[in-house]
């Protein structure tokens, strides 16, 4: 396959920094407390934040609720499907698709079928916000699914309007301060400049890495990620920063200077925050220059048509779910249900996990009639939520807002991707950014 063709088949955002850094540069948009609650900056706890949340019941008359008939229940989605980074996120309407379809098929929600009305943002902010309310004020959805970089584009209106929003936090803070978003596990922290974790430095640390290479993008979600991890080695005393860079722009595959000074540098762990194809291209050049790392970390990118992609072999890949190669019970579910046409990667599963939030959500909104109040309040009370086995019990209450610690690592070895620490996640502690 050509590198153009691996390109458009396996680029991945830097889906790399949906794991422990920030995939936005976003603070310029602030949501509205106007009517659902909201942590904001001020720091202020879940604790007190939902103190007086009270379970609020299904009504008896449904007549009335948006997006919900006899028969139906209509559920928006937000996800590029045209630009730059539809290649990134597209996929995961393959996942919500196939999840409504089993809630459909097996009658989960009752007389009620789950009816999908995608949008297309084409990741633009200004048309984020667009479709949003083109999906509430025109098609009367009674929620959203959201999986783009730009969701905080129309965060603000859709806090305002109540509307319920699962999904893929993708590192932006609003999923963290809006209380009407639920990402499919855990969000990342409301304020990423200030809250953050030491789980990479950890991950170094326990590689057996001390010194480390950092290689970024010359875009601002690459340079806060970067940052971040360079925050979190330098407080480690084990670990030091040998080398760092945000030089690398789209579309680079060339990277001698770069290997050059990484030589030079003595490193024996590489992070990186660019893109899986540059990720890959770095390290097959690194082996080739006689560079022998003892660690390189890709924070995303787990699809199964990277194995055999020149660099990958022996790099290390985290995720916010158990590996498939454990087979839960959720990824059995999504394995079954899925068409074989739908790649069992990392994107058609998390949009299988945000719409398996979303169902979860209607549950406890009571599906005898299920209403956006009631979705909002229940589920954010809700303890012990799994994702049918996917990953370790979330909280919403007391999660919500900050960094998460925990995720889930494999290994490629002879073109197979291996589970590490005996398929626990790993978890850091918090960590404060000064």
């Amino acid at each position: 396959m050509s590198v153009g063709k691996h390109r458009s088949a396996l680029a991945f955002c830097i889906v790399a920094l949906i794991v422990l850094g920030a995939c936005s540069n976003s603070s310029s948009s602030k949501s509205s407390n106007t009517t659902t609650t909201k942590s904001g900056s001020s720091g202020t706890s879940s604790t007190n934040q939902f103190a007086n949340l009270t379970h609020v019941a299904a009504p008896t008359d449904c007549s009335n609720v948006p997006g919900v008939s006899p028969t139906e229940i209509r559920v928006g989605g937000i996800i590029p499907e045209t630009g730059p980074e539809a290649v990134s996120f597209q996929s995961a309407e393959d996942g919500i698709k196939a999840r409504f379809q089993a809630a459909n098929d097996s009658g989960e929600l009752g007389n009620r079928k789950l009816v999908f009305v995608p949008a297309d943002d084409s990741s633009d902010p200004t048309k984020n916000q667009e479709v949003a309310r083109q999906l509430v004020e025109n098609d009367n959805v009674f929620g959203i699914i959201e999986i783009s970089d730009k969701a905080a584009g129309s965060a603000a209106y859709l806090n305002q309007k109540g509307i319920p929003v699962g999904g893929w936090h993708l590192g932006i803070p609003v999923w963290g301060q809006d209380a009407n978003m639920f990402t499919f596990r855990q969000p990342a922290a409301a304020n990423p400049a200030k809250d953050y974790t030491t789980l990479n430095a950890d991950l170094i640390e326990k590689l057996g890495g001390s010194k480390v290479a950092l290689v970024g993008g010359v875009n601002q979600s690459s340079v806060t990620f970067t940052n971040q991890i360079a925050s979190t080695v330098k407080a480690n005393p084990k670990l030091s920063v040998v080398y760092q860079t945000n030089t690398v722009n789209p579309g680079d595959t060339q990277f001698t200077a770069i290997v050059q000074r990484i030589k030079e540098s003595g490193a024996d762990t590489l992070f990186t925050g660019v893109d899986l194809l540059q990720n890959a291209a770095l390290a097959d050049q690194l082996k080739q220059a006689g560079v022998n790392l003892k660690n390189v970390l890709f924070p995303g990118g787990y699809d199964p048509r990277i194995l055999g992609l020149p660099g990958v072999e022996g790099s290390v890949f985290g995720m916010e779910f158990k590996p498939f190669e454990l087979s839960s019970p959720s990824f059995q579910a999504f394995d079954k249900a899925a068409p074989p046409s739908v790649v069992r990667g990392q994107v058609p599963y998390i949009g299988w996990l945000s719409a398996e939030v979303f169902i979860q959500g209607l549950k406890e909104a009571g599906v005898t009639c299920p209403t956006r109040k009631a979705f909002i309040t229940n589920l954010r009370m809700m303890k012990g939520y799994t994702g049918n086995g996917a990953f370790e019990p979330v909280d919403f209450e007391k999660d919500f807002g900050k960094q998460f610690q925990c995720i889930f690592f494999v290994k490629v070895v002879n073109k197979k991707f291996v589970p590490q620490f005996g398929g626990n996640q790993l978890c850091g502690k918090p960590f404060t950014i000064k």
